[in-house]
């Protein structure tokens, strides 16, 4: 499944490529993540839970960043399993300043399979769209907190965080 889609952040772009590149903020901005460690150097270990429609499941694995070029751009590779199947992907994530704000774009192909890979592309496509959203959004609540403010994160509040105006296309 091919992924693709741009998002603005409200940030500057040296902020959001940190955030977008923090263990400990992605650990609380990825919906379902409940773990994302630093366990060597741009490698991190992944525990989430997710699913599409009814096949639900925790997944663990690994995310590498490749080709880091601070505050421009990124690749990510990640691989994980779970009962219900597997996901790996590899993808790129480019930053571009744009007035104040940030203009993030992403593009990858993600591959699944078992049970999860059983439902059908196109809510596959739907799901991992409203999780970018919820991602992006939470990462903007990050980014644009002040020193030492605690962000608070759920899926109601980052659901209508991506629903604002120019969030997310």
């Amino acid at each position: 499944m091919k992924i693709q889609g741009t998002h603005t952040i409200n940030a500057p772009r040296q902020r959001v490529f940190e955030m977008l590149t923090d263990a400990e903020a992605l650990a609380r901005c990825i919906p379902g993540a409940r773990k994302l460690a630093l366990v060597g150097e741009n490698t991190y270990e992944l525990d989430i839970n997710a699913g599409v429609g009814p096949i639900r499941g925790s997944y663990s694995g690994t995310v590498r960043l490749e080709d880091l070029n601070p505050p421009e751009r990124y690749r990510m590779i990640v691989d994980a399993k779970g009962k219900t199947g597997f996901v790996r992907g590899e993808g790129s994530i480019r930053l571009a300043a744009e007035g104040d704000g940030t203009q993030v774009s992403y593009s990858g192909d993600v591959q699944l399979g078992g049970p999860v890979a059983a439902v059908g592309q196109r809510l596959h496509v739907s799901v991992s769209k409203m999780m970018t959203r919820q991602l992006f959004g939470a990462i903007e609540a990050e980014a644009r907190a002040a020193p030492g403010e605690t962000v608070k994160h759920g899926i109601l509040r980052d659901y209508l965080r991506g629903k604002k105006p120019g969030a997310g296309r």
